[in-house]
């Protein structure tokens, strides 16, 4: 029996370690929200034990066994207004070759998934449990609906920031999301991006428009589903250089069980 538990302890820590993980959203005030315009100024005020680096991602797809700071380096910084209700998001990386000329998803990507409610569930098409038989139903009434997925183009496609993954396409358009990048890169050169952005999360988003659908109400304790990936492309054109993944499972990008818990914190009193 001693031998036995000796074999599980570090499974047992690991399992604790995982469960004690504490994720937390930096709360701005009324008017002291990001501007989008690109800059960090107004990002001066999150302290840094907020920030999230490449230590805390894993490439789950096995072409990297641990953080490789020498090709990819991320810090990312997540806010919440009470008077907006958006999640605002300021996203840095340094990377050893950029690619995002190709007008398709094989190109650098933050792939951002927020479940408001923490409603959990698989919530892409090919997850429903009768996707097969209920091809168009799947898609525009059960994809995206209680949770929402962001293939966030580093730098963008011409115009195009993003795509939603999902019919909901008004959900990546102001007043529900607006963005804005800083880089001085050409395609194949390294260098460092800056990109801020906000998202209006939703407990159900609806394909038919904003007026069908029921918003999440941002409120201080409260805790919502949210992970992100860096999904890191040099210069194959077919095969990544990596998929680095916030959460332990890889399908954390159509099943919301599958994402870590973060807690809107209140405002910080200051004296």
């Amino acid at each position: 029996m001693k031998r036995r538990f000796l074999l599980l302890l570090p499974l047992l820590l690991t399992a604790v370690v995982a469960a004690s993980q504490s994720y937390q959203i930096y709360a701005f005030a009324e008017g002291e929200e990001p501007v989008m315009d690109g800059k960090t100024d107004d990002w001066q005020q999150v302290p840094e034990d907020y920030v999230l680096t490449e230590t805390a991602l894993r490439e789950d797809e096995g072409k990297h066994p641990r953080p490789a700071p020498a090709t990819l380096q991320v810090r990312v910084k997540v806010g919440w207004s009470a008077a907006t209700q958006r999640l605002y998001f300021l996203y840095e990386a340094t990377d050893n070759y950029w690619r995002f000329s190709a007008n398709s998803l094989n190109t650098d990507i933050f792939e951002v998934v927020v479940d408001g409610d923490c409603s959990g569930g698989p919530f892409i098409d090919r997850f429903h449990p009768t996707a097969p038989k209920d091809v168009w139903q799947a898609w525009f009434n059960f994809h995206g609906c209680h949770a929402q997925n962001y293939h966030i183009f580093t730098p963008p496609h011409g115009k195009d920031w993003c795509m939603l993954w999902g019919p909901q396409v008004w959900l990546k358009q102001p007043p529900y999301a607006d963005y804005a990048y800083d880089y001085h890169f050409q395609e194949g050169e390294g260098g460092t991006l800056v990109l801020e952005f906000y998202i209006t999360p939703f407990d159900h988003a609806a394909a038919d428009g904003p007026e069908y659908s029921r918003p999440t109400l941002l409120e201080a304790g409260k805790r919502i589903g949210l992970s992100w990936a860096v999904i890191d492309w040099d210069a194959s054109p077919t095969e990544k250089d990596g998929f680095w993944n916030l959460s332990d499972e890889h399908t954390m990008y159509g099943n919301a069980s599958y994402l870590r818990k973060f807690k809107l914190m209140p405002i910080s009193k200051t004296d």
